[in-house]
């Protein structure tokens, strides 16, 4: 028995011994993990293997890893955006791993309610926008990257000038509110909330006084450099938006920054060289024909031989042709435009590991604006970093600070009105010089503008968990800006008076945010989340102005008092704000095996802006979701790879006026017994109830892949409603006050959203094809006005272009005369069978009665008189059908991306084709005269034509023709563009490495290249909100970039 014992324990001690040396055996596996579409390493895949999965090394700059494992383990390779590889350690030394892009829409990740998800675990609406789809365009301003590749975002590049942004508009119009400045009238202008890293920033900063022409009026968003962006996520539907409370009623935008991840340091540098070509100007005509045409048209039109010889003897631009001042043919647009070089430099450092990584990014743009005397400049310091020495604890800081410098010339970002003015005087004058142009041409050449934006954003956040899923966070940030401007115009072209105009503006945001999160799985079933919050943001923003009029002279701007000191007045301005906003918020979320989900959140946000009796809003949301294709019996079906419905409820805030719309205000007033006096502001009378304006939303939404992923389609349709949309009412003049802010309008938005993405060609295919196309249409229809009222009318008193706001149509219609052709003959006038009379204008002794080649207008009333009677509503200014399309393709070293966006159903006022004819009504006053022989105009008697007679002049003077208010002018806006295409090639890193080099790519960008439309007018982009087509816009160039990316 003892020999048996003793056996035993042999056998079981080599057996035991055996077993151990083959779990210690170990192997070292080396390799490259590359992308499997364009063939270039990936730094940071985590390489796991055992039992449960562990790290076991990360990829080096190069892609490159070395890791030492159980002989025929399993290891898998992840990285975030990318499908999970299996490989099998069986012995060989390297191996090469490729990582394709992650295809199923479901497993992509996003951020809701500043916590990270999978969109299998979310209800909200969301579009991510990666790094690779904004790659190669320079632009100043991050926005006019991502139009056209999201379904429901509106973006329209809508002017030129850089540092500005166009138009953003998610789901349809936020705010309908009209105002005039300069003679003009502009909508209201919105954006999303912007999300930068977790730190909430206004995009409309420096926009909203004067609407882009107070301030520098830089966007905060061009201080961003696009190569320092990760992805751009695109929250859309209330519950995605529910957690950001106040300000995310106009919907979220997130942008989350690069981040270090490789143990060796990375060096990216980035270089791009750009040329920004002049946009097609108007063709004129220039010198002998321009008089001579001017001199024909007053001899065949004026009202008598003489008069005509009189009228041409008296302006001696026409009649002393051999006058060297007079005797010229001059383009002035070629002085105002010009094509520019341009260029930017970025670098970026980053690297670390799970443990702690870092980055820092610092970069420089600069471009000059096609229009002469403007321009920006951007210098940019970004860094980040974060340490997480144990699962449990995390820290993460970062600091952004940006400086930019930028001029407006003489106008501002949306307006270059002595550019456009100088543009269009006659070509008989000689080129501009100091003494023989007018002011408007020297304004704009020779005005001194000098304008700077700092900005400095500093952000920590921290995360600890007590517990196993128990956790605790907290966020703050500290966010300051600072803008000046300088502005001086030269006494030689201001009336003999030198005149200083400074500026200077700060705004200090603090952002503070402490969460409690728990997390439970019970099994693999049944998984819980819930989080609770509070919310703190402060914003305090003050601006001081000087206006300095006859300085000393043009070399001394000063500011300088002596004899100019009554001529500068000066001081803080009245847009001074001081806002406060608190919020309580929790989220619940629940989902079973991740086929069903439930999320619940409720909201408390009170701002300093709502009156006392108001109190807190309440905004509350839910969420479900169902994943169909986890059914037992979808389990069989073999093509499809996933599939969803979705739906959601919620609401959220924007707070809108200011505390004194609340409280009311005092101002100093006139001096009594030689001691001040301070009175009531009698402008606006105090509202205690005034609330914050509020958008609710109803979301359907419908997700799918087929066919391995070759077929991606997302659907959504929605109903939205904006209430509490605040307006200044106009009180009886028997009150004390003038105004009343109230929140008396509302109106509704529905919509459909779809997205589709597909791969046309087989896996096998050494192309790699991905086609992206995706579009939403919208209604909007106005459901409340103030007082009950069924409709209310702007009036534009510059263009006489009104606006009318009636119950049941669309937001914003047109008040225009409706043209109905052109009468051909005497004979088509109609006559009044009561009377006898010809349909006419005026009244009294000033009638005028029409003939042939005057308009047609709709007599609406049947009166045979055309008077404000007769005026429809007609048109919408709002695309009803937005959309683009995306096109990736790569073979070998080779990639080819383009990307188009498209706008339908969109009424356009060309008021500037309106300006070339009026143009032909005073051809004795000199300005620039435009070729007609694209337009169809009346002749002579029979002539069918689209467009009244433009010579007769004194006609013109009556009856006024070419007036802005009609619908000749009014046009389909509709285009598709061209945004950019970029041409790429990537160098073989064999080949690269020999010189230290881990990755090298050039590319060729053409961006705006081209315009597909029936507009008639320069660019249907280039119109403000309201869908007028300004004359004075600053347009659109086209740029030719060559860029270059290398990698150490």
């Amino acid at each position: 028995m003892r020999y048996l014992i003793i056996v035993f324990s042999l056998l079981l001690l080599c057996g035991f011994n055996k077993e151990v040396f083959a779990q210690q055996k170990k192997v070292v596996i080396q390799g490259t993990v590359l992308d499997k579409a364009d063939k270039v390493g990936i730094p940071g895949v985590n390489v796991q293997a055992g039992s449960p999965l562990t790290s076991v090394g990360v990829t080096n700059e190069k892609g490159e890893f070395s890791v030492s494992v159980a002989e025929n383990s399993e290891l898998f390779f992840k990285y975030i955006g990318y499908t999970t590889a299996r490989r099998k350690a069986d012995g060989k030394s390297k191996i090469t791993v490729y990582l394709a892009e992650e295809q199923n829409a479901l497993k992509e990740t996003v951020i809701i309610g500043y916590q990270t998800k999978t969109k299998e675990t979310s209800t909200g609406s969301s579009v991510v926008i990666t790094a690779k789809m904004i790659q190669d365009v320079p632009v100043a301003n991050l926005m006019e990257l991502i139009q056209g590749k999201v379904p429901g975002l509106n973006v329209q590049n809508n002017n030129g000038s850089p540092g500005m942004r166009g138009s953003i508009n998610l789901r349809g119009l936020s705010s309908i509110n009209i105002s005039e400045s300069g003679g003009s009238a502009f909508l209201t202008p919105t954006s999303p909330l912007f999300v930068v890293d977790g730190v909430p920033i206004e995009d409309a900063n420096n926009f909203d006084y004067g609407f882009q022409q107070g301030g520098p009026g830089i966007s905060p968003l061009s201080l961003i450099p696009a190569e320092d962006v990760e992805r751009i996520e695109i929250l859309k539907d209330a519950q995605a938006t529910s957690l950001y409370g106040s300000r995310g009623a106009y919907g979220v935008i997130l942008v989350t920054t690069k981040r270090g991840n490789s143990k060796v340091p990375i060096i990216k540098y980035t270089s791009n060289y750009f040329m920004n070509a002049i946009p097609k100007l108007r063709d004129v005509i220039g010198g002998m024909d321009e008089r001579r045409m001017r001199i024909n048209q007053i001899m065949g039109n004026d009202t008598s031989y003489y008069h005509g010889i009189d009228m041409i003897n008296r302006n001696p631009f026409l009649s002393d042709s051999l006058n060297a001042y007079y005797n010229n043919s001059t383009n002035w647009q070629s002085y105002f435009y010009r094509r520019t070089y341009n260029h930017s430099q970025n670098v970026d450092i980053s690297g670390g590991d799970n443990t702690f990584n870092y980055k820092v990014n610092t970069g420089y743009y600069d471009e000059k604006g096609i229009v002469e005397n403007t321009g920006l400049s951007r210098f940019s310091l970004n860094m980040n970093m974060q340490y997480q020495p144990s699962p449990k604890f995390r820290l993460f800081a970062s600091i952004a600070n940006a400086l930019a410098k930028n001029s407006k010339g003489s106008g501002n970002s949306l307006l270059q009105g002595d550019a456009a003015k100088g543009g269009a005087q006659t070509s008989l004058l000689p080129a501009p010089s100091q003494y023989t142009a007018v002011n408007s041409v020297l304004s704009a050449m020779q005005t001194q503008n000098d304008n700077k934006t700092v900005k400095i954003a500093a952000n920590v956040d921290l995360r600890y968990e007590f517990l196993k899923g128990l956790a605790a966070s907290t966020n703050f940030s500290y966010t300051y800006n600072s803008g000046t401007e300088d502005n001086f115009i030269p006494a030689a072209i201001n009336n003999n008076a030198g005149e200083l105009y400074l500026y200077n503006d700060k705004q200090i945001a603090l952002y503070s945010r402490s969460t409690l999160a728990y997390v439970l799985s019970l099994g693999e079933k049944h998984n819980f989340s819930a989080n609770v919050f509070n919310e703190l943001t402060t914003t305090t923003f003050k601006a001081d102005a000087m206006l300095n009029r006859n300085t000393v002279n043009d070399y001394i701007h000063g500011p300088t008092m002596g004899y100019a000191y009554p001529f500068s007045p000066g001081g803080t301005l009245d847009n001074f704000s001081d806002r406060r906003s608190l919020a309580f918020a929790g989220a619940f979320s629940y989902n079973y095996m991740q086929k069903y989900v439930l999320d619940l959140t409720y909201r408390l946000d009170g701002t300093s802006t709502n009156g006392p009796d108001a109190g807190y809003s309440k905004n509350p949301s839910v969420g479900l979701r169902w994943n169909f294709n986890k059914e037992d019996f979808l389990s069989t079906i073999s093509w499809l790879d996933f599939g969803s419905l979705r739906g959601s409820y919620g609401r959220n805030i924007v707070p809108t006026g200011t505390i004194y719309d609340v409280y009311g205000r005092y101002l100093s007033g006139a001096r009594y017994n030689n001691n001040p006096t301070v009175n009531l502001d009698l402008r606006t009378v105090p509202n205690t109830a005034l609330s914050p304006k509020t958008t609710t939303q109803l979301n359907f939404g419908f997700d799918f892949g087929v066919l391995q992923n070759k077929v991606n389609v997302t659907f959504d349709t929605y109903w939205k409603y904006v209430d509490n949309e605040l307006k200044a009412k106009d009180l009886p003049n028997i009150n004390s006050f003038e105004k009343i802010s109230t929140n008396e309008i509302s109106f509704m938005t529905r919509g459909y959203e779809i997205a589709v993405s597909f791969k046309p060609l087989p896996e096998k295919s050494k192309l790699n094809w991905t086609l992206m196309v995706n579009g939403d249409y919208r209604k909007e229809v106005l459901t409340r006005l103030p007082d009950g009222a069924r409709q209310l009318m702007f009036k534009d008193v510059n263009t006489g272009q009104n606006i009318l706001y009636r119950l049941g149509r669309n937001t914003l219609s047109n008040v225009l005369l409706n043209t109905n052709g052109i009468f051909s003959t005497n004979e088509d006038v109609p006559v009044d069978p009561m009377t006898g009379l010809r349909y006419r204008t005026g009244t009294g002794g000033d009638v005028t009665y029409f003939q042939a080649g005057d308009p047609r207008w709709t007599d609406l009333n049947g009166d045979y008189i055309l008077d404000e009677r007769d005026y429809v509503s007609v048109g919408n200014a709002q695309p009803a059908i937005t959309g683009g399309i995306n096109s990736s393709m790569i073979y070998k070293q080779f990639s080819l991306n383009f990307n188009l966006s498209f706008t339908m159903k969109r009424d356009i006022l060309n008021n500037a084709v309106a300006e070339r004819f009026q143009n032909f009504g005073r051809p004795n006053v000199p300005g620039s005269l435009v070729p007609l022989d694209r337009y169809k105009f009346w002749e002579t008697s029979g002539d069918v034509a689209q467009y009244p007679n433009p010579y007769d002049f004194t006609r013109q003077r009556v009856i006024k023709p070419f007036r802005f208010d009609q619908t000749l002018f009014q046009e389909d806006g509709s285009y598709l563009k061209i945004n950019d295409v970029t041409l790429g090639y990537t160098f073989d890193r064999q080949l690269t490495k020999r010189i230290g080099i881990t990755g090298l790519r050039i590319y060729l960008t053409g961006r705006n290249l081209y315009t597909f439309t029936n507009y008639t007018g320069p660019n249907p982009e280039s119109v403000d909100a309201l869908g007028r087509d300004k004359s004075e816009g600053y347009p659109n160039s086209r740029s030719y970039t060559f860029g270059l990316n290398v990698q150490f």
